[in-house]
Protein backbone atom coordinates (compact mmCIF):
# COMPACT_ATOMS: atom_id res chain seq x y z
CA UNK A 1 0.00 0.00 0.00
CA UNK A 2 1.24 3.64 -0.58
CA UNK A 3 1.97 6.22 1.63
CA UNK A 4 -1.08 8.67 2.53
CA UNK A 5 0.41 12.25 1.94
CA UNK A 6 -1.81 15.07 3.56
CA UNK A 7 -1.22 18.77 3.16
CA UNK A 8 -1.92 21.39 6.03
CA UNK A 9 -2.31 24.87 5.51
CA UNK A 10 -0.48 26.89 8.52
CA UNK A 11 -0.62 30.58 8.97
CA UNK A 12 1.94 31.85 10.51
CA UNK A 13 1.21 34.56 13.19
CA UNK A 14 3.79 37.56 14.26
CA UNK A 15 5.89 36.44 17.25
CA UNK A 16 5.51 40.07 18.63
CA UNK A 17 3.39 43.12 17.83
CA UNK A 18 3.54 44.67 14.58
CA UNK A 19 4.11 48.61 14.88
CA UNK A 20 1.14 50.49 14.58
CA UNK A 21 -0.34 54.00 14.77
CA UNK A 22 -1.89 54.20 18.82
CA UNK A 23 -0.07 51.40 19.85
CA UNK A 24 1.56 51.38 23.18
CA UNK A 25 5.79 51.22 23.64
CA UNK A 26 8.33 51.52 26.44
CA UNK A 27 11.81 53.71 25.53
CA UNK A 28 14.37 52.01 27.53
CA UNK A 29 17.56 53.65 28.44
CA UNK A 30 20.88 52.62 28.07
CA UNK A 31 21.87 52.07 31.73
CA UNK A 32 18.48 51.60 33.37
CA UNK A 33 15.42 53.56 33.30
CA UNK A 34 12.55 53.35 31.07
CA UNK A 35 8.83 55.59 30.03
CA UNK A 36 5.98 54.82 28.31
CA UNK A 37 5.45 56.42 24.90
CA UNK A 38 2.58 56.62 22.05
CA UNK A 39 3.71 55.33 18.45
CA UNK A 40 2.67 58.07 16.14
CA UNK A 41 4.22 57.88 13.17
CA UNK A 42 5.23 54.57 11.47
CA UNK A 43 7.21 54.48 7.86
CA UNK A 44 9.00 52.76 5.96
CA UNK A 45 6.99 49.69 5.67
CA UNK A 46 7.37 49.76 9.67
CA UNK A 47 10.99 49.95 10.06
CA UNK A 48 10.74 53.69 11.30
CA UNK A 49 8.62 54.74 14.27
CA UNK A 50 7.99 58.17 15.83
CA UNK A 51 6.99 57.49 19.44
CA UNK A 52 5.77 60.65 21.88
CA UNK A 53 6.77 59.87 25.73
CA UNK A 54 5.13 61.18 28.72
CA UNK A 55 7.20 64.66 28.33
CA UNK A 56 4.95 64.94 24.82
CA UNK A 57 8.62 64.94 23.65
CA UNK A 58 9.20 63.05 20.04
CA UNK A 59 11.38 60.43 19.33
CA UNK A 60 12.71 58.83 16.30
CA UNK A 61 14.00 54.93 16.79
CA UNK A 62 14.50 52.41 13.60
CA UNK A 63 14.25 48.53 12.83
CA UNK A 64 18.04 46.86 13.73
CA UNK A 65 17.55 43.74 10.98
CA UNK A 66 20.78 42.03 12.81
CA UNK A 67 18.64 42.03 15.85
CA UNK A 68 15.31 42.88 15.27
CA UNK A 69 15.10 45.43 17.72
CA UNK A 70 14.26 49.06 17.48
CA UNK A 71 16.99 51.68 18.57
CA UNK A 72 17.01 55.31 18.57
CA UNK A 73 17.74 56.71 15.43
CA UNK A 74 21.54 58.24 15.14
CA UNK A 75 22.34 57.13 18.70
CA UNK A 76 24.55 54.17 17.60
CA UNK A 77 25.09 51.00 20.14
CA UNK A 78 24.37 53.00 23.15
CA UNK A 79 21.36 54.49 22.23
CA UNK A 80 17.45 54.24 23.87
CA UNK A 81 15.56 50.84 22.57
CA UNK A 82 11.99 50.61 21.72
CA UNK A 83 9.48 48.03 22.80
CA UNK A 84 6.11 47.24 21.36
CA UNK A 85 3.63 46.57 24.18
CA UNK A 86 0.81 44.26 23.44
CA UNK A 87 -2.61 45.77 23.43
Amino acid sequence: MGARRVAFAVMLAPTRPLPTVGARARIVHFGGGAEEATVVVVAEDGRRLQVRDEADQLHEFVLNRGTATFVQAGAGAHGARLQLLAP
